[in-house]
């Protein structure tokens, strides 16, 4: 079951980004140093106020932004992807669009390296623990099982490995 959910949910995302490049088929298909800059401290924003509607709004423009961008490729772990986009959770949205935006500002903000994957997804599992954190903060109740289970480990100084075994 879960194998179907994470083939689904990698499905969903794929479409979500074809349908947006063709959809903006006239769009600009290389960013500029400015949107770059701007999905960074956007991402950033997001880390503290992920609540704030003007925030999201801006996030929202920074996920299109940088799925119609050709110049910016992010390789997401399906398995973190599929275990983000739970259904149950009703901060997903949030939570997966931080890991796909954390992400893309992982290899804008470090572009020597882009080809190291593990440390991109290690830093955008800390941006999303932030993101969850701020989350908490407002709603205490908002708890959620795979994301206190990654504070667990990063607490324990483990969150490097559990990732890299989670996204071989």
């Amino acid at each position: 079951m879960h194998r179907k959910h994470t083939c689904w949910v990698l499905a969903l995302a794929l479409a979500v980004f074809s349908v947006a490049s063709t959809r903006n088929a006239t769009a600009q298909g290389t960013s500029t140093p400015e949107e770059r800059a701007r999905w960074a401290e956007i991402t950033h924003k997001l880390e503290s106020n992920p609540l704030d509607e003007s925030v999201n709004k801006d996030g929202e423009w920074a996920l299109n932004r940088l799925s119609d961008a050709h110049d910016i490729h992010v390789p997401l772990c399906p398995a973190l992807l599929g275990e983000f986009n739970d259904a149950k959770y009703k901060y997903r949205h949030a939570i997966t669009r931080q890991y796909m935006l954390a992400s893309g500002a992982f290899l804008i903000e470090n572009p020597s390296k882009a080809g190291d994957v593990a440390a991109m997804n290690v830093a955008a599992v800390e941006s999303v623990l932030k993101v969850y954190s701020a989350i908490l903060q407002q709603k205490p109740d908002a708890k959620w099982k795979p994301l206190e289970d990654l504070r667990k480990k990063q607490s324990q100084g483990k969150l490097d490995d559990a990732l890299h075994k989670q996204c071989k």
